[in-house]
């Protein structure tokens, strides 16, 4: 699966994650619909984790460095806060502070995961290595 990462470069994921922060904006402040592909209770709230799971993916594969991800998890933060700022004068959208914490869930599962894959590649690396010799 990694591998198969490598195949854009960081300049393109950079373009990707501009399109999606695009996109979750333009969705954030459109007119909620009545149809929903997800009808529970809290539904928009895994919308939620699920965008910024997704933003902390592009993000980190375009800048990944340990202190760069940390700017990116407060700089994605900010951009979920300054989402709901902007819900606020929409007149149809309610400001949450619910969403804003989906949000962060979001990047911080997004965080953990990597660094479990992370923890998880280097162990195999060692056992693959120990094999080998």
């Amino acid at each position: 699966m990694s591998q198969y990462l490598y195949l854009l470069s960081k300049k393109q994921f950079k373009v990707i994650f501009l399109i999606t922060v695009i996109f979750i904006l333009y969705k954030a402040l459109m007119p909620p619909s009545e149809e929903h592909f997800l009808n529970f209770q809290n539904a928009d709230k895994l919308l939620h984790a699920g965008a910024f799971f997704v933003l902390s993916f592009l993000l980190n594969r375009a800048s990944s460095s340990i202190t760069k991800r940390i700017r990116n998890m407060l700089s994605l933060l900010a951009f979920g806060v300054l989402i709901e700022v902007l819900q606020s004068f929409t007149g149809y959208r309610e400001v949450s502070l619910g969403d804003v914490l989906a949000d962060l869930i979001g990047i911080l599962f997004f965080q953990l995961t990597y660094s479990l894959l992370k923890e998880w590649q280097l162990k195999r690396r060692k056992k693959n290595n120990i094999k080998d010799k």
